[in-house]
């Protein structure tokens, strides 16, 4: 009987040590991340047409892997992208993390995206062009009146009015 006893007890401490074993996050990276900058040839600015960057690139990793874009835009396809998405990270190098982008929809194949973290911001790199992210505590107030107009008028035009 204390042998049976001795064989449970040791495989319920077995079960709960894997389900306490799950991917470990690195918390340099869970929190709010807003963009600072975007380079693009050879050109530093921190707006895209108008539209603050730190409005467009937003983002809260989370201590399981979960990713949410917080865009500050008011528009629908930007506002609805989480729903129709599932963005997850995980490290994948030292110093270097990886967005997997999956369309819940099946519509699209999933996307990856790496971003390196550099001077305690993350860098998103691609053909020549850079994103800054940098850590914050809380994401930074927009008018977004200002910035809904623009982001119509860029949606709409492809220019800001």
């Amino acid at each position: 009987m204390i042998k049976k006893i001795t064989i449970a007890v040791t495989v319920i401490v077995m079960m709960l040590a894997f389900v306490g074993c799950g991917e470990k996050y690195d918390a340099k990276y869970v929190g709010k991340w807003e963009a600072t900058g975007i380079k693009i040839n050879g050109e530093t600015t921190d707006n895209f047409l108008g539209v603050p960057i730190g409005a467009l690139f937003r983002f809260e990793l989370s201590d399981r892997g979960v990713v949410t874009w917080k865009s500050a835009v008011d528009n629908e396809i930007i506002q609805n992208a989480n729903d129709e998405t599932e963005i997850k990270w995980k490290e994948t190098a030292e110093n270097t993390i990886q967005f997997t982008v999956k369309d819940l929809n099946k519509k699209n194949p999933d996307e990856t995206m790496v971003l390196l973290y550099r001077d305690d911001k993350l860098v998103i790199e691609e053909e020549g062009s850079s994103i800054e992210l940098k850590k914050v505590d809380e994401f930074t107030e927009i008018d977004t009146a200002a910035l809904n107009s623009a982001a119509s008028a860029i949606q709409n035009f492809g220019v800001t009015q």
